[in-house]
Parts: structure tokens; sequence; C-alpha cells
């Protein structure tokens, strides 16, 4: 049976962020030994003492940036589905098409905005709004105004581009086609043995391009067209073994692929003649538009024992190995195009580009236990009652800085022990869930300033979570209510980081600790 689809999609987004800078002095003291540091703060919210100003002497006192983004999605997807009847092993087969087209585009206007002579100046009280409280962050209020209405009223405000602004003009487009086949497998191996499945494989041919700035010795230049075309096979094989009375084993093995960030693909970039010896070599830094995808052989396989209406317990190990890892390392490129301002002009058109690029990468592996018991299994008075466990062991040989880096840095996101606990009550309308997750330590990746990604090593979670309902009866007059209560975080777990000594010395000290608080939630549903 053919399906055809052709959806589409266009997002546009404006973010206009104005900044109006000001403040008073504040007496931060350190103390020499492991404790947080403490700091004291007078009333940011007082009128008569928050001047507009430059605290930081960044050279203006204020900034506004206009950013527009558009991401347009185009697609065709034709799929073909065929029963076969007449065979003992293939119960049916899938093949088809998909095409994908996206686009990007993001641009930036940056403006600086000074106070008349630079002079300090109070903000017209009615110009006022009510304070903010920032107490979650020990900081009190702080005074709070519309920064728009400022900017018109105190401020000259004019476009000032740095070159990290003109670079943030940029474009994208990535054409993807897909074909595959899929083979769908149904056999009695034996009377009490029964498989099924599927194997298939997908070719995945991309085109991809990169419009950007690049800021050479003779000024800001557009780069246009700079890209990728490249051909990935990715076969795939996923069997579940039956051997009855609850017994499975299931078993996967495929090649995999995982896109890079698109930021990463930009076609921004640094460029400048490095003279050595008399000799001139073009080198630089930015993005990569020619960057290709993570790829990695992937095993999976799980052992699984199914009783009762709900419980099971499952032991499973996995195991990637990962050809190819993105990190940042210095690469041969060709500078052709560009032109140079010096003295010395370079020898080649080859130079060095330091950028994402494609390296080896190195494996990923773990064990996974699961665990599902129904509390009546054990004996008739906990009818109603369960428990859920599963816990799970993983480690990786993958530096994220690349061959020869850090020796304390590990994969982002990646906590080598993982935990989940629930116990709960579900009956007669009634239900209870209380459950427990846990984390060990790991290199977080966070947003940072100015909309860049920073690491951070963040130490062990351990949340509770509450979960109350009641379902009213048919016999109710409120029969097809549902009320839901919620209770996240139960136990105000903190986020904490740690930062490591800049020797080397493999010394860390505390950096952040900070409590987000409960997060309570109630919800209804009526279902008719």
């Amino acid at each position: 049976m053919p399906r055809i689809r052709a959806p589409s999609a266009n997002s546009p987004r404006w973010k206009p962020t104005p900044e109006c800078w000001g403040g008073l002095d504040v007496d931060f003291t350190v103390p020499l030994d492991a404790r947080y540091a403490r700091y004291g703060l007078p009333d940011l919210a007082d009128p008569n003492q928050v001047y507009l100003r430059d605290p930081q002497g960044w050279g203006h006192d204020g900034r506004m940036e206009n950013s527009k983004q558009e991401d347009k999605i185009k697609s065709f997807r034709l799929d073909l589905n065929r029963v076969v009847e007449s065979s003992d092993f293939l119960r049916s087969y899938d093949v088809g098409f998909n095409y994908t087209k996206r686009t990007k585009e993001k641009s930036a206007q940056v403006y600086f905005a000074d106070l008349p002579g630079r002079v300090p100046t109070l903000v017209d009280p009615s110009l006022l709004q009510s304070p903010t409280s920032l107490g979650f962050a020990g900081m009190g209020n702080v005074l709070t105004f519309d920064p728009r209405e400022l900017l018109s009223r105190y401020y000259d405000v004019y476009l000032s581009e740095s070159n990290d602004d003109l670079q943030k003009d940029q474009a994208f487009e990535e054409e993807i086609r897909t074909f595959y086949a899929k083979a769908n497998l149904d056999i009695d191996v034996t009377d009490s043995v029964r498989l099924r499945g599927n194997v298939g494989v997908q070719y995945i041919h991309t085109d991809q391009r990169s419009d950007g700035v690049a800021i050479t010795p003779a000024g800001p230049a557009a780069v246009r067209g700079i890209g990728a075309s490249y051909g990935d096979i990715l076969p795939s094989l996923n069997l579940v073994a039956d051997f009855g009375d609850g017994w499975n084993v299931r078993f996967g093995a495929a090649k995999e692929l995982m896109r890079p960030r698109i930021n990463e693909m930009g076609a921004y970039a640094g460029v400048w003649v490095n003279v050595t010896n008399g000799a001139g070599e073009w080198a630089g830094s930015g993005g990569n538009p020619k960057l290709e995808p993570f790829r990695a052989n992937a095993i999976d396989l799980s052992v699984e024992k199914y009783f009762g209406e709900a419980s099971y317990v499952a032991l499973a190990a996995f195991y990637k190995d990962l050809e190819s890892y993105v990190y940042n390392q210095t690469i041969p490129w060709n500078f052709a195009g560009y032109e140079f301002e010096s003295d010395t002009p370079p020898a080649s058109d080859w130079g060095t580009f330091s950028a994402p690029a494609n390296g080896s990468g190195g494996y990923m592996r773990g064990v996974e236990f699961s665990l599902a018991v129904e509390g009546g299994l054990l004996h008739p008075a906990l009818d109603g009652f369960g428990t859920l466990l599963n816990a799970s062991y993983t480690e990786s040989s993958i530096d994220p800085d690349g061959p020869g880096g850090s020796s304390t840095d590990t994969f982002p996101g990646l906590s080598k022990i993982v935990g989940n606990a629930t116990v709960y009550y579900e009956k007669h309308g009634f239900s209870a869930r209380l459950s427990q997750r846990f984390r060990d330590p790991y290199r977080g990746e966070y947003s940072y300033i100015f909309g860049q990604r920073s690491y951070r090593y963040t130490l062990n979670e351990r949340t509770i979570d509450l979960q109350l309902g009641y379902e009213f009866p048919e016999s109710s007059s409120l029969s097809g209510l549902s009320v839901l209560f919620q209770v996240n975080n139960l136990n105000n777990e903190p986020f904490r980081t740690e930062v490591s000594d800049s020797n080397g010395m493999g010394l860390f000290f505390p950096e952040e600790y900070t409590e987000y608080g409960r997060q309570y939630m109630l919800g209804f549903r009526y279902s008719l």
C-alpha cells in the first residue's frame, strides 16, 4: 500500500535584546579556605542610589541587539508496504524514499547606547515598575524598568558592529535524500522458539552548504556556497527470540549517524597570514561547512523474563564503536580567493585552520538492569502495590577534546552510574507514586553568556518526586473526572558544580550551589 506525504514548515523568529546598564558597587568577601565565597549587597531597588552607568567599564552605557532567525523545512516522503502471505519467514516488506530540504538564516544588528556626556543618570520614577525579586539567588529586589523606554529617552543609540557581530549573519542549506528497504520477519524456528524482527538498510545522501562572513586582513568578506556532499549506507538488524514461558532475548545491530550542531557547520571565519622565517602562510579559525556527522556501529543485547500481568526482570548490555567524533582541531585548508595585506605574501593557497572537524572516536559501553514487580505476586495483602527499579553503568574511552586532550574531561552528559526507583499503589481509583532518580557526577554542557555553551563539572544528583491521583468511579456523579497532584524535587535537591584548578593539579573547588525549590502541580482531566 503506497503512502505519500509532503509536509512543510516555516518558523521565523525575531528577538530584540535591549540592555541598559547600571548598578552599585558590591563588597565581595573571598575566604581563603574551602567555603563558598560570600558577598554583601546594598539595596539594588533604591531609585535614589542605582544610577544608569557603565559599571564594568565596557566603554558604553547600554546595548541593543535585534536578531532574526528563520527556519524552513520542505519534505516529501513515499512509503510502499506489501504483505507477503506465501512465505514462512517474510511477513511483509517496506521500501521508500524521503527528501528533506532545510534552510536556516540568521542575522543580527547590534547597537550601542551612550548617555549624554557619559554622565551617570537616575531613572525617572514615572518609568519605574515594581521591583523584581531575585531572592532565589540571594540578591533581594532589583530596580525594574522597560529598557526600550529608557533607550529612546536617555541614550544616543547608534549602529556599532564588531567582527564577532558581523559573523552572526549566517545561512545554511541542507538537502537529504534517503532510500530505504526493510524486511519484516516472523519465523517459527522450533515448536517452542519463535523469531520475529526486521532487517533493513538505508542509503542517505547529504548535500550541505553554508554562507557567512570571514574577517580577513583586507577586511570583512562574504563567504558563499561552501559545503560538502557525502553518502552513508546504514544497515540494521533487530531480532526478538521468544522461547516461551515469558523468556525473550533481544538483539540489535546497526550502523548509526548523528549530525553535528548546525552552528559548528557555519562558514564564518577569521583569517590572517603568519610569517615565519620570512615565509608567509595562511591561517585561520571558525566554523567548518564541510563537517560530516558522528558515525558509530552499535550492538545491543538483552535477556528478559516476563511474569504476572505487569512484572518483568531484564538485563541488557550495549556497545557503541564511534568511528568518528567531532572536536576542535587544526586541519589543512584551502584559502584560495582570500585577499591579503602583507609584505610577505603566502607561498601557497593552503594553510591551517582551527575548527570543529571529524576525528577518531572511541567506544561507549554499558549494562542495565531493570525490575518491575507487582506486590500481589508476593502476597495478596500487597495487591495494588508495586515497585519499579532500574540501574545502569556506562563507560567511554572518548576524549571530547580529541587525542591527547585533558585527562579529566569526560563525554558530555555521561554519568557512569544512573539509577531510578519507584514504589506505587494503584487500586480503587486511587494512585500514588514516589520516585527517586540518581546520577553520578558528570561533565555538563550549559548555555553561557552571549549564547555560547560551556562545560561544567556537575556533582551527583538525587531527586525525589511524588504523584497522587484519583479517578472518580462510574457510580459517582463526577464520573469521568480525574485529579492529579504532583510535587517535583520533593527533597529540594540542589544543583552543584565544581571548577578545576588552573595549574593542572587535579584539584576541584566549589563553583555553584543553587536550590531551585519544589514544584507543585495540580491537574484535572474530564473524559466524556
